[in-house]
């Protein structure tokens, strides 16, 4: 649930939108999103079966950090030129696939600290930049005996417990509020991160490995209910043109709704969706 929902919930995933021209560029961002994601998530389960066929010994050790690395040799021939060739090929992905995600993300959350939170200006950016990577470093240093794979996990969960409601149920449904969207994201994702952290430290009892090392399966649902409940009890604060945002954000783009033009000052325009649309034969307006 985590690695599912928690994708969508990435800033650097969601950072591709904002170079998007029209809706059509972001309808075909999506799909080439979801089909290279989806090929990508059929490597670890790849890798995984492989690993456990040909480096058994790693993966009984714990030390499954090391197995993908290990793999082209105990398949190939220790020492051979093909063992090698594969084997860097992994390294330098697995060191590219690191730098793209990083600095992807510290410009995300750089550029949301220094346009919501600091003045415009490129020298704050500059300092928020340092915010952003220094924060994630520190963390990483006190938590670098966690096991990777356990690690990208949590990080999914929290992505997955905050903004995967926030952005389902603002693009489908007409009844978020603002307050239910901060409520929702306060408390699935903070109670996600509370739980990655001792998760993370390495300081969870055994007995409870299994509920606070796996959040998203019940700090997602209770986001989700917990931004139904709370906008329902702030219906007063949904916005009164909701409807109109909601239809131009899933009209197609050939209807024209999405344009950020005033229809109805236009010489001969009704100001109606049907007034501006182009004609087919027959009189029928294109659907």
């Amino acid at each position: 649930m985590a690695l599912l929902l928690g994708t969508m919930g990435l800033p650097h995933i969601l950072g591709r939108y904002y170079t998007d021209p029209d809706g059509t560029a972001a309808r075909r961002t999506t799909l080439l999103v979801l089909a290279l994601l989806g090929i990508f998530y059929l490597f670890p389960v790849v890798s995984g079966w492989l690993a456990r066929l040909y480096v058994p010994q790693l993966l009984a050790a714990g030390n499954t950090d090391a197995a993908l690395l290990a793999l082209p040799g105990a398949a190939l021939g220790i020492g051979s030129l093909p063992a090698l060739l594969l084997g860097g090929l992994i390294a330098a992905g697995a060191f590219a696939a690191f730098v793209s995600a990083a600095t992807g993300l510290v410009v995300s959350v750089a550029g949301v600290l220094s346009t919501d939170v600091l003045p415009g200006r490129l020298r704050r950016f500059r300092a928020a930049t340092v915010a952003a990577w220094s924060v994630p470093l520190a963390f990483m240093l006190a938590v670098s005996s966690l096991d990777l794979a356990q690690g990208v996990g949590l990080a999914f969960a929290v992505a997955a417990s905050s903004f995967c409601p926030l952005l389902v149920l603002g693009i489908w449904w007409r009844g978020l509020t603002d307050t239910g969207a901060a409520a929702g994201i306060l408390l699935g994702g903070g109670l996600a991160f509370a739980a990655v952290l001792p998760a993370a430290a390495g300081v969870l009892p055994p007995n409870w490995q299994g509920l606070l090392a796996q959040p998203a399966v019940f700090t997602v649902p209770l986001a989700f209910l917990t931004m139904v409940v709370v906008s329902r009890r702030t219906s007063d604060r949904i916005p009164a043109d909701v409807s109109r945002i909601l239809l131009r954000l899933h009209a197609p783009d050939r209807l024209g709704l999405s344009d950020d033009r005033d229809y109805s000052q236009l010489p001969g325009r009704a100001g109606t969706a049907a007034a501006v649309l182009p004609r087919m034969r027959g009189g029928r307006h294109r659907r």
